[in-house]
């Protein structure tokens, strides 16, 4: 598991108010077909424009990272004791395993988003030597994606099948805005179009 990439979708309103509980956190943890519709919620459809195209997300805007496209707030979003700076798309490959990623900066350290985290239902985050994720692998016998253990794959790459990950991780130096952590869901590895079906059908070509 690369632990650079991972990902969440939420929802959120005025600039650091507080947002009551919504299904949109929990529907981004899942790292699902439904995880990216977060940018369509209010709040963060004023700062992540997008569109539907043939029923698929489209966003548009940010500025160009190495890895993807970024969005940083001008103000910062309060949501369920987050404060988001940012939001982020990556797709990128490396050493033949491609890396899919999406998700939100923010100003909490990976330990305080992680304590908010635990408490959305489907999140599932384990906590193992600093590292707080919950590694999913591709069966390609069920076609579905089911449970493993983040010791097994802790700092490894994958590239002979692929994993999707909900990680919440140290913030890229370069993000700015206050930002400390990132949650991400990410799937790496080698890639199928069935997989990307039931995580990111907005890159299906």
């Amino acid at each position: 598991m690369k632990l650079q990439y991972l990902i969440i979708p939420f929802t959120a309103l005025a600039p650091c108010a507080s947002f009551a509980a919504t299904p949109a956190l929990q529907t981004f943890v899942a790292c699902d077909a439904n995880s990216l519709s977060v940018v369509e919620q209010p709040g963060f459809k004023e700062r992540v424009p997008s569109k539907r195209d043939n029923g698929k997300i489209v966003l548009s805007g940010g500025s160009k990272t190495d890895a993807g496209v970024r969005w940083m707030f001008d103000k910062p979003l309060t949501l369920e004791g987050l404060t988001l700076t940012g939001f982020f798309l990556e797709d990128q490959d490396l050493m033949g395993s491609r890396i899919i990623g999406s998700g939100f900066y923010t100003q909490e350290a990976p330990e305080k988003a992680y304590e908010q985290l635990k408490k959305v239902q489907g999140s599932q985050l384990e906590s193992t030597q600093g590292i707080y994720a919950r590694a999913q692998a591709w069966s390609g016998k069920d076609s579905t994606w089911v449970a493993e253990s983040s010791d097994d794959t802790a700092g490894k790459l994958v590239t002979d099948t692929a994993e999707r990950i909900l990680m919440v991780e140290p913030a890229s130096p370069d993000a700015g805005h206050g930002s400390k952590g990132m949650v991400t869901c990410s799937v790496q590895g080698k890639v199928t179009t069935e997989m990307l079906k039931t995580t990111r059908p907005d890159l299906i070509k």
